[in-house]
């Protein structure tokens, strides 16, 4: 799918129907994965990692619906509400905040609450204020009951590290992307780390409280971290889920649009906001409004009928 397509969809009247077909792909992806799932009967921890602003959060949300489908219960974790705050966060070589290294992780509060959980324990949930940067103990308790699932997602879900203790063969491991992504010019697509950029300046900017200006700053780091700490466990997933949708560009526009500007106005030579403003140019919008409630896309925009 092109763009000159995408936009032809949206003159004809026939985006809605395509938003369906991309949302239904996605859904019975998900399916095929939990059935795989529950098809191994030693599996308890399902591990779902992917880079920064690849829809993790939401996939695992949805696979839960999909292994409930299957008769089984589960619980979501995110390994994001046991970052351990900007008071003990690690700094990178320059003295800055490194977010991306999985020493920002409390991995031996995360170590023990998952081994707590399978061991029949109950713990008392952990959680993270990205306003103040600091996390908190949540007051009430949580447990699982024998033959639930736990289902950890985060960009170090992979590594590991984080849940030594657990026998391999209790672990299915999955690696979220999205890959997906519409013909900006002649046989060439967008990358899908520049679909993840578009998401993460909206999400930052209505969920975050981060201007463009600091989102673009630290993607680079994002990046770099990408390559240390996610990429050389991806070869151990047992599955992959695409999570890209090709109309998503066409929404993202009326959120985007603006933010490119103002980076564009602070840093005239961000080759990268010159590119991206270039190509949603060429775009036509498509209204938030016909997004489903859980899609993917609604994790960046809000609105979602999920809780996150």
């Amino acid at each position: 799918m092109c763009i000159d397509e995408l936009n032809a969809l949206t003159e004809s009247g026939g985006m809605n129907e395509f938003i369906r077909v991309c949302e239904a792909r996605q859904c019975k992806a998900l399916s095929r994965i939990a059935d795989d799932i529950v098809a191994r009967p030693c599996i308890r921890l399902i591990l779902l990692a992917g880079a920064s602003s690849a829809g993790k959060t939401t996939t695992a949300k949805r696979l839960c619906t999909q292994l409930r489908v299957n008769g089984v219960e589960s619980m979501h974790f995110s390994t994001d509400d046991y970052f351990v705050g900007d008071s003990r966060n690690p700094l990178d070589e320059n003295g800055e905040m490194d977010y991306e290294t999985v020493e920002a992780v409390d991995i031996e509060r995360l170590s023990s609450d998952i081994n707590k959980l399978l061991a029949g324990e109950e713990i008392h949930p952990r959680r993270f204020d990205f306003v103040k940067h600091e996390g908190y103990d949540d007051d009430g308790t949580m447990s699982i009951a024998p033959g639930e699932y736990i289902v950890l997602e985060g960009i170090h879900a992979l590594n590991p590290r984080l849940t030594e203790g657990v026998p391999e063969e209790c672990k299915y491991r999955i690696f979220v992307e999205p890959k997906t992504q519409p013909e900006i010019f002649f046989h060439t697509r967008l990358s899908s780390a520049d679909a993840r950029l578009m998401r993460r300046l909206v999400r930052d900017n209505q969920f975050r409280k981060m201007s463009p200006v600091e989102t673009f700053h630290l993607w680079p780091k994002v990046l770099a971290g990408e390559d240390k700490w996610i990429n050389p466990f991806r070869g151990n997933a047992d599955a992959e889920f695409d999570s890209g949708l090709e109309y998503e560009i066409c929404v993202l526009k009326a959120y985007i649009a603006g933010l490119l500007e103002v980076v564009k106005r602070k840093n005239p030579d961000e080759s990268k906001a010159m590119m991206l403003s270039d190509v949603l140019a060429t775009v036509d919008v498509v209204s938030p409004v016909v997004v489903p409630g859980d899609s993917i896309l609604r994790e960046t925009i809000g609105s979602s009928q999920l809780e996150y």
